[in-house]
């Protein structure tokens, strides 16, 4: 089977940006052909990756595949003109260069983070009767509309033209892959029959995320001196809400054994350093991003991991991909949210799920688990259980592929 792969984020890029190639990569080790259309490499800093330049077309082998990589205006700030700018110039692009990359395929699948990444998937079904399945990361509109994203004078405009845009892309789309469960029930609910919507949880890189021995090296590298280290490692973005992991720590600054590891970066990255040292927070360390490859040893230094969302209703239905590689490393966590994400870790033992946006909680359940170091490593290991169960590649990646080849069916019918 080609498959045709669009997503505007793609290796080397990082977070949840490397989501998109751990999937081009399963698809590719069950013998299907996958080319990848994308953008030029920025996230999370908005900054364009060394050896990539402002070009209107690059071509790369990577992994095996053919990576075609369209223009964009690189920027990952918070201002929504910037995101809006972002967003659509990928879109527009992609459009262009889909025109002789998506023509041949048998089915083109679509990392939908932003909504506006299916506009080339469109385009090649219109032009050349290609079928299309979108895979449902984050649920449009409401990641624009519920967050803050548009002023409110703009939002409902925008939110009519978003949902209109949602709309047309489930009808035109042959199947709907989703990775959460919320989701289908949301899509549904826009008149989407549930027949045409499966349940397709990412999975995480198994090479890199599984349990591993803390390294004690890299600990004091990294400045980590108590016994007991909660850390949060990804994107410091807006969503995460972050502010609320400081204002825990403060709570709990009188704890000699507990400490605080943040590692990565992002938009955030700055006003939290600022809150921290004016709060002279001596139990938190920020540790910049790491190499994807190191992540194995960098989680195996947390002894509980942190889950931390705003709590909008949009994050009750989706499952951050921080949550799936936490569980493969078999590491404890704890999560400040409610929903999907919720589930899974009550379901799976992996640790204790805290109220968002109550730091007097998250300080209440890191304590408990300080205080039970036993009972929480054994969390750890119950979410690795959980993982190979439920959300490992061959699970998961088997499923997509049946989602595919029921969509591709569609053309192979139409050729006869």
């Amino acid at each position: 089977m080609k498959i045709g792969y669009v997503t505007q984020w793609f290796d080397p890029e990082t977070g949840s940006a490397a989501t998109p190639g751990i999937i081009a990569r399963a698809l590719n080790a069950r013998g299907h052909d996958v080319e990848v259309l994308t953008g030029l490499p920025n996230y999370p800093e908005g900054r364009l990756y060394d050896g990539y330049g402002l070009v209107p077309y690059q071509r790369e082998e990577r992994d095996g595949m053919t990576v075609h990589r369209s223009p964009l205006i690189p920027t990952h700030e918070s201002r929504a003109i910037s995101r809006i700018l972002n967003y659509s110039s990928f879109a527009a692009g992609a459009t262009a260069v889909g025109a002789r990359v998506l023509r041949h395929a048998d089915v083109v699948l679509v990392h939908s983070t932003p909504a506006t990444v299916a506009v080339p998937a469109l385009a090649a079904k219109a032009l050349y009767g290609v079928p299309f399945v979108p895979m449902i990361q984050d649920l449009w509109p409401d990641t624009v509309t519920s967050s803050g994203f548009l002023a409110d004078s703009s939002t409902s405009g925008v939110e009519r033209t978003l949902h209109r845009f949602c709309d047309t892309v489930y009808r035109q789309a042959a199947r709907i892959a989703v990775i959460s469960p919320g989701m289908s029930d949301s899509i549904q609910r826009r008149g989407i029959p549930p027949e045409k919507i499966t349940f397709t949880p990412n999975w995480v890189d198994e090479t890199t995320f599984y349990p591993e021995s803390k390294d004690d090296e890299l600990r004091r590298s990294f400045g980590l001196t108590r016994d007991f280290v909660v850390m949060y490692a990804g994107n410091f973005g807006e969503f995460q809400a972050l502010d609320l992991v400081l204002a825990a720590a403060e709570r709990l600054r009188t704890r000699s054994d507990i400490q605080f590891a943040l590692v990565g970066g992002g938009v955030m990255e700055q006003a939290l350093k600022r809150i921290s040292a004016e709060k002279q927070l001596d139990n938190v360390v920020f540790v910049p991003s790491q190499p994807f490859s190191a992540m194995t040893k960098v989680l195996a230094l947390g002894d509980l991991h942190l889950v931390s969302l705003q709590d909008l209703p949009l994050f009750r239905i989706t499952l951050p991909s921080k949550l799936q590689a936490t569980l493969a490393a078999g590491r404890p966590l704890v999560g400040t949210v409610r929903g999907d994400a919720a589930t899974v870790i009550e379901d799976s033992g992996a640790g204790l799920t805290s109220t968002p946006e109550d730091p007097d909680d998250l300080a209440r359940a890191v304590a408990q688990m300080a205080d039970d170091p036993e009972g929480t490593a054994a969390m750890g290991r119950a979410g690795r259980e959980y993982y190979e169960r439920v959300f490992s590649e061959d699970s998961s990646a088997g499923r997509l592929v049946s989602v595919l080849e029921m969509a591709a069916s569609e053309r192979k019918r139409g050729r006869r």
